[in-house]
């Protein structure tokens, strides 16, 4: 008599449904967050969009608000890990810095395809700031990322024997701004910053004028 060996499929364990459920979660909310905008989109919606219950939104998230800090998490880490990728290409000292002009050109192209992402951080930027149990993640999120930009610029003018005009901190978070204050002119008037213009601000920053 031949036996047979049975191939079972493993059975998935809480936790890995529990991150199978968030990874669902988190790709419904960028769906429902994107079209509906944050205020107008629901937890229903969100729960609809994902084929999931209420209960199961909340048993992985605290609140909307939570939950689109997750997002936010998700899109930081992610930006972080291109930069670090592009700016890993070794630099030479002094004349043009290709890495860092490509990364600017990246992020300028993400502003202009991005439009609905940037109105929606627009405005959950605003109800966080004015919502006392959302103020302190968001001023935590946006340390969290000017620390690490502050560290590749750091690393990045080291490489090129180059002294920075101001403090690496402080020449991060004028870079962070440059680049928020040009996304809401490109939402406000589409089409209005050009391609190059984020590098040609950098470049002046860091101390080499454009020709």
């Amino acid at each position: 008599m031949t036996s047979r060996t049975r191939t079972r499929t493993r059975r998935p364990n809480r936790a890995e449904k529990r991150e199978a459920n968030r990874v669902r979660i988190l790709r419904a909310a960028r769906k429902v967050f994107g079209a509906r905008g944050f205020h107008a989109a629901t937890i229903e919606e969100i729960a609809e969009e994902a084929g999931l219950s209420n209960g199961a939104i909340y048993y992985n998230f605290d609140s909307k608000g939570d939950l689109f800090f997750a997002l936010l998490q998700e899109r930081q880490d992610e930006r972080i890990r291109h930069m670090r990728a592009t700016l890993a290409r070794p630099a030479r000292a002094g004349g043009r810095d290709v890495a860092l002009e490509e990364e600017a050109r990246d992020a300028t192209r993400g502003l202009k395809e991005s439009r609905e992402w940037r109105l929606l951080l627009f405005e959950f930027a605003a109800h966080a700031a004015r919502t006392p149990s959302l103020a302190p993640k968001l001023r935590e999120h946006k340390r969290r990322f000017r620390a690490a930009l502050a560290e590749l610029i750091a690393q990045r003018l080291a490489e090129r024997g180059i002294e920075p005009p101001i403090s690496t901190e402080e020449l991060g978070l004028a870079v962070l701004a440059l680049a928020d204050g040009l996304a809401f002119e490109e939402v406000s008037d589409p089409g209005c910053v050009p391609g190059e213009l984020l590098g040609d601000l950098l470049a002046l920053l860091v101390g080499r004028r454009s020709p």
